[in-house]
């Protein structure tokens, strides 16, 4: 999927013109000053309302040099536009200038503020405006130094009329500022045309300001861009969804990032597309920018969008990364609209590009109408969830849930995944890296709650690797939007995942770290690695082979079903918790099938708990069975008793039998010639 992005190509021809256009002036604006400029005031009943005649300011002099202040109160004539290129160090509107002002940077003309920038003591908002006409001319403001925006400004910048030409332009370098004031960015006004823009080069900052990015007609999209190390600081950012027919679709209004800018605090509202096969407005992320703690709201369409654009959206591409930004995916407000959406793909970058979540907290919230799409997170290519937190909430009125998607070769990391209702987490569309090399891929998370919906497809699910304690109610299973079956479950990490709910998928289950706790049920074949744990009291309906521990029950006696045969090897463990002598105070595991049985035997005593002797608790149920348990501590500890363990044919039985367990003969032998040997060695090496 490729995000709509007109002004990413052309990036650095942006750049370097603007540079270009605003050290050349600066140098004619010099010398200009020199000439004939100075500071001036505008006049009460000026000739014209053109900046560039002198005869028009007191005293009859043109602002127009680095040094110049341009003064503005009281006055009759409030248009005032530019008829050439014009510098100044800064403009003061006075407590008279009551009567609002429109400053207007004529097509084809750049004024520049390179000082102090606007003062605004009148108490009415001013207005700057950048013109364009249908030649493909238009207008820019430019901000260098430690200029600043002011307060109660408003600068608009108009869309152009011309096709394949970019609108009105106010551009912020060096440490300038936007301060408090506000940016419309206005749509172009032809099919191929493109919309005015904001742009932050070098150092500057959006400070506390607002802008609006509006749609245009047809591709001709406004934007807010920022550049270098620019930041959008606590900047307020709209991107209107497209809303105006006239070209093959209809573009949104955009704010897009760029080398190493970062979104900071800033908060960033995304609307949805409201005319069919429109974009949705979008703030994008390029390069090795970032979100940094902003805030994004990606609002769901109205109308059919294009592809999964529709809906407001916020994308990352390259290296860039979410860091910790929270953004919040809307669902359509329409069925058949798309929602809000976050996207993180390469888009044809280079091999090592892997935008991220970072720490960033992703809510997908479900839909409230019926048939409508609940907002979505999508990882594509190279990208990685990382640390994140990814959020898919319940619809509501036969809306569709919130969804976290993970396709191609995207990696989970270590993200904390929490699907609720008819949410979902779906990893169907993954396409490695394989288990195998015709195996499924695999794809790992942190840990997975909630009581939503996990669909695997033919792939495997890797949970665990943010070592959290977790439980999911709800239901892993095969399938998916790319479908599939066979899809297989890994638990690693040193957490506890705990199932409840009853899970379908027909792949096998591995255990390779921590415990995986069953109080619902699996479908699967399961398999218990030297450093994993199955527990719990649900039900397997598969085959067990046991290489780490099975405890039956939830930290403390309870029965663990399985359904098909049960094999412990020598390397495992059963281990039976033990609370009294009464029904529910006994661990059992409940075989259905054969147990083969090797390796060790736990019982553990709870609560304090010491059995009489003679006392017997069944501990494993089967219909048939082949081997015998170790038992790893047959003493009773605080009693002279020891266990011993009968096999019937359906059950084996541990009985409190009186006295401490010794060793046979043979192995007393052993032990006290083991004995010897290590004193004599001792006192060797004392010699020595």
């Amino acid at each position: 999927m490729f995000p709509p992005i007109h002004f990413s190509s052309r990036r650095s021809q942006f750049r370097s013109r603007t540079k270009l256009i605003a050290i050349g002036c600066g140098f004619l604006f010099c010398f200009a000053g020199f000439a004939q400029g100075g500071s001036a005031t505008w006049d009460l009943n000026p000739l014209s309302g053109d900046w560039n005649t002198a005869t028009n300011w007191t005293p009859a002099t043109v602002p127009n040099g680095s040094a110049d202040i341009a003064t503005f109160a009281l006055s009759n004539t409030t248009a005032v536009s530019l008829s050439t290129n014009t510098e100044v160090n800064g403009i003061i509107f006075t407590s008279a200038a009551t009567n609002p002002y429109a400053i207007i940077a004529s097509p084809g003309f750049t004024l520049t503020l390179s000082g102090t920038g606007i003062t605004n003591n009148s108490g009415t908002t001013q207005k700057f405006v950048t013109g364009v006409d249908g030649t493909g001319n238009f207008g820019e403001i430019v901000l260098r130094n430690s200029a600043t925006a002011g307060d109660s400004t408003i600068f608009i910048n108009n869309g152009s009329a011309a096709n394949f030409v970019q609108g009105g332009e106010t551009a912020f370098f060096n440490t300038s500022t936007a301060a408090n004031g506000t940016f419309i960015n206005k749509g172009g006004t032809t099919s191929g045309s493109e919309g005015g823009r904001t742009a932050f080069y070098d150092s500057s900052t959006a400070g506390n300001a607002n802008f609006t990015n509006k749609a245009g007609r047809g591709v001709g999209t406004s934007a807010t861009i920022f550049y270098e190390t620019s930041t959008a600081a606590n900047g307020f950012f709209t991107n209107e969804g497209g809303s105006i027919t006239g070209g093959t679709f209809a573009e949104g209004g955009q704010t897009l990032f760029f080398d190493n800018s970062t979104a900071a605090n800033g908060t960033f509202i995304n609307n949805g597309a409201t005319v069919s096969g429109g974009f949705g407005g979008a703030t994008v992320f390029d390069d090795s920018s970032t979100a940094g703690n902003g805030i994004f709201i990606n609002n769901g369409g109205a109308a059919s969008g294009v592809a999964a654009l529709g809906g407001g959206n916020t994308i990352f591409l390259k290296t860039s990364t979410a860091a910790n930004g929270t953004f919040t995916n809307n669902a359509a407000t329409a069925s058949g609209a798309e929602s809000g959406v976050t996207e993180f793909e390469t888009a044809f970058s280079s091999n090592n590009a892997s935008p991220s979540a970072g720490n960033g907290t992703f809510i997908n919230n479900g839909a409230t109408i019926s048939g409508a799409v609940g907002g979505k997170t999508a990882f594509y290519e190279a990208s990685t969830a990382d640390a994140a937190t990814l959020i898919a909430n319940g619809g509501t009125n036969g809306g569709r849930g919130g969804a976290i998607f993970f396709e191609d070769q995207s990696t989970g990391g270590t993200a904390r995944v929490e699907v609720f209702g008819n949410g979902f987490l779906d990893i169907s569309g993954h396409s490695g890296p394989p288990a195998s090399p015709l195996g499924p891929a695999r794809v790992t998370v942190g840990s997975i709650e909630g009581d939503g919906n996990v669909f695997l497809g033919r792939n495997s699910l890797i949970v665990g690797s943010n070592n959290l304690s977790t439980t999911f109610s709800g239901v892993i299973q095969d399938g998916g939007a790319n479908f599939g079956n066979a899809g297989s479950l890994t638990k690693i990490g040193t957490g506890t995942l705990d199932l409840t709910g009853t899970n379908t998928y027909t792949g096998d289950t591995k255990i390779q770290a921590g415990a995986l706790q069953v109080d619902g049920s699996i479908t699967s074949n399961t398999r218990v690695h030297e450093s994993g744990t199955l527990a719990g009291s649900g039900t397997i309906l598969g085959a067990v082979i046991n290489n780490g521990v099975v405890r039956p029950g939830d930290g403390g006696p309870g029965t663990l079903t399985v359904n098909g045969n049960y094999t412990q090897t020598s390397d495992g463990a059963l281990s039976i918790d033990i609370a009294g002598a009464n029904s529910g105070q006994i661990g059992l595991l409940d075989v259905l099938g054969n147990a083969e049985l090797r390796g060790q035997l736990d019982p553990v005593l709870e609560n304090g708990f010491v059995p009489t002797i003679g006392e017997s608790f069944s501990f494993l149920e089967y219909d048939s069975h082949l081997g015998v348990l170790s038992i790893h501590h047959p003493n009773i500890a605080g009693a002279m008793e020891h266990w011993v363990v009968t096999y019937e044919p359906r059950e084996a039985i541990l009985t409190a039998t009186a006295g401490a367990f010794l060793p046979d003969s043979g192995s007393t032998l052993l032990l006290l010639t083991c004995g010897s040997l290590a004193v004599a060695t001792f006192r060797r090496l004392r010699l020595s």
